[in-house]
């Protein structure tokens, strides 16, 4: 069921994207950019100057991410033929313009009459300020040592890695398209007696016990974003692809759709109220949850950002192009394993979740590339994990090797983030 509701999810998008190219094409026709003001001629210029600082957060079913960035306006802005000043362009010496988002980046390589530069002139402030620093590239290393799952003997070292890019473009001076892919990777190295607990010797697999195993999550993404009005925007987001141990052909439980629909209101200049609905397998009995939270820049240095019920973080920024950050995330999916051992060909789910808190730094080194690194303990988490497997002395029982709350332990991540 959940699947079908699902595919609803995608094919809304689609036909919202459809409606959105198409308002573009009219809009084109009449030689006014849809959204754009008729008197834009006439309004008073604006330049923003970029000051606060950088955070970053990423997980792999986490579809969004949440920023900080500033701007003021500077002094002696005046208006430029049909189109508003635009902001400065960036200078190796100035700090601040790391604190430029995607949109701004672009922009600055665009003529003056680009799409996206009319479109950042529009929403630039509020995409700068309603959430993180997000790299459109993001590689990443995770490691989570010495885990053990209830009471189940043994433990496992955990190796995540992870492969996430996204880019934006912008179709109207209210709307842009997000397409990107991702891949990620887990790896189990088993101890020999994990998942041994009630399982006979000599059953198939290990003498009772789980093994080795690495999980893939591999697809696109796709996503809409349109400013309903100035304080209003509107995210769409599907990300479907292989859940799966790969390990034989491939059917239709060893797909998923994670989605997600979120507003961002700003109701203060400062303050970002977020709410929506979200369909992934973090939560095993509760795939379909809201979405609640906020963004809030406390003061230039400060801010604190929650999207319930997967994380929140509070980022502090000394430096323009530096952060801290203290935050807790909750992170996992439901995988399709296989078996061919034994009497034959066998499928079952594979579920995990980590609860981390962690204590990290970013810094970017230009526009283009940034580093971070952060370090905590696993808080929780549930795992229900199989082979897919039989039992040797009972064909109809499934092999269930290990199941149950996951213990406190050890977290540490790299990433490496290229924008251009």
């Amino acid at each position: 069921m959940r699947k079908h509701i699902a595919r609803v999810i995608l094919g809304s998008f689609f036909c919202l994207a459809s409606a959105t190219a198409q308002g573009l094409t009219t809009s084109s026709s009449a030689g006014i950019p849809l959204g754009a003001s008729p008197s834009l001629a006439q309004e008073p210029a604006r330049e923003f100057h970029e000051f606060g600082s950088l955070s970053n957060l990423g997980s792999p079913s986490n579809f969004g991410s949440l920023s900080s960035r500033r701007f003021e306006p500077l002094r002696g802005g005046t208006a430029s033929g049909s189109s508003r000043s635009l902001p400065p362009s960036p200078s190796e010496d100035d700090p601040t313009e790391f604190r430029r988002s995607i949109f701004g980046n672009r922009a600055q390589q665009d003529d003056s009459y680009s799409l996206t530069r009319l479109f950042y002139q529009h929403h630039g402030e509020f995409l700068d300020r309603y959430e993180r620093f997000d790299p459109e590239l993001e590689l990443r290393a995770r490691f989570l040592p010495n885990q053990r799952v209830g009471d189940e003997p043994g433990d496992f070292n955990l190796y995540i890695y992870d492969f996430d890019i996204e880019v934006p473009v912008v179709i109207t001076t209210e709307a842009y398209l997000l397409f990107g892919l991702y891949q990620y990777g887990r790896h189990y190295q088993t101890s020999d007696a994990f998942g041994s607990r009630n399982n006979t010797p000599g059953d198939v697999n290990h003498e009772g016990s789980f093994g080795d195993e690495t999980l893939t999550a591999a697809g696109v993404r796709l996503g809409l974003g349109w400013f309903l009005d100035e304080n209003l925007l509107m995210e769409i987001t599907t990300n479907p692809g292989v859940y799966s141990d790969l390990e034989d052909s491939l059917g239709h439980k060893d797909y998923d759709f994670p989605s997600s629909l979120l507003f961002s209101h700003r109701s203060m200049e400062n303050f970002f109220f977020k709410f929506g609905l979200r369909y992934n397998q973090i939560y095993a009995d509760a795939p379909w949850l809201p979405y609640l939270g906020f963004s809030w820049e406390i003061s230039d240095t400060l801010r604190f950002d929650l999207l319930a019920p997967e994380f929140f973080e509070i980022s502090y920024w000394p430096q323009p192009s530096t952060s801290f950050a203290f935050g807790t995330e909750v992170t996992g999916a439901q995988y399709r394993v296989h078996s061919t051992l034994f009497t034959g060909k066998q499928q079952a789910n594979a579920q995990v979740q980590e609860v981390v808190s962690y204590l990290g730094a970013t810094h970017r080194f230009s526009d283009q590339v940034s580093f971070q690194v952060r370090a905590g303990i696993v808080l929780a988490g549930e795992y229900d994990l199989t082979t897919g497997a039989e039992s040797a002395t009972s064909p109809f029982n499934r092999f269930d090797p290990a199941e149950g709350a996951l213990d406190q332990g050890f977290y540490a991540d790299i990433t490496f983030g290229i924008n251009w």
